[in-house]
């Protein structure tokens, strides 16, 4: 999948050393996501990307903070990704669009530092925040399950734990190298009409 180009931080000035701090950051959240954030160091993501250590000091002052920093990327990313959703006429193609972009996001860098990383191995400020937005996008998806029920586009169910359930297959996502173009469909093909013989 083809990899698009990530939106820069609120705030962030469109100049060089904003295009470098991106670039920084991504390097830190492929290496985090490849070794596992305990295990990556500050040197492993200077090595990386080409740099000393001293020089990574000029854009980040700890691993912790260039964890945080992928994480606010990655969240604003998803959370973008529920508004454009709700655009969507009814609950499943709401779902369905924000499944979608589910998949593409957490098949970049950031998107798979933000799935992959263990909540036990964040700083405390890192894991609860990380923990709001999990609870804010599965709150979401509920609510788009919810009302396609309402609508009639889905069939009754328990919204949370059909919530649940998508994100338990969507994050899977994040561990493959290289997903297929079509992954989101086909897994969401499966989800809504499940693996009983069509007749």
């Amino acid at each position: 999948m083809a990899t698009r180009t990530i939106t820069k931080p609120r705030g962030r000035p469109n100049n060089r050393f904003g295009d470098r701090r991106i670039e920084v950051l991504r390097t830190a959240a492929r290496v985090f996501s490849d070794l596992g954030f305990r295990q990556a160091t500050l040197e492993d993501v200077a090595r990386e990307i080409g740099m000393t250590r001293a020089a990574l000091y000029h854009y980040s002052q700890s691993k912790d903070a260039l964890l945080t920093a992928c994480g606010d990327i990655a969240r604003q990313e998803l959370m973008e990704a529920v508004g454009h959703a709700r655009r969507e006429a009814d609950g499943r193609a709401r779902l369905t669009a924000f499944f979608q972009r589910y998949a593409e996001i957490v098949s970049e860098d950031f998107g798979r530092c933000f799935v992959l990383t263990d909540a036990s191995e964040m700083a405390e400020d890192e894991r609860t925040t990380s923990r709001k937005a999990q609870l804010a996008l599965g709150n979401a998806a509920a609510e788009m399950i919810a009302e396609g029920i309402a609508d009639g586009s889905l069939r009754s169910c328990d919204p949370r734990v059909a919530s649940r359930l998508l994100f338990a297959a969507f994050n899977g996502v994040a561990r493959w190298r290289n997903p297929p173009k079509d992954v989101a469909a086909d897994f969401l093909d499966i989800l809504f009409d499940g693996l009983a013989p069509r007749g």
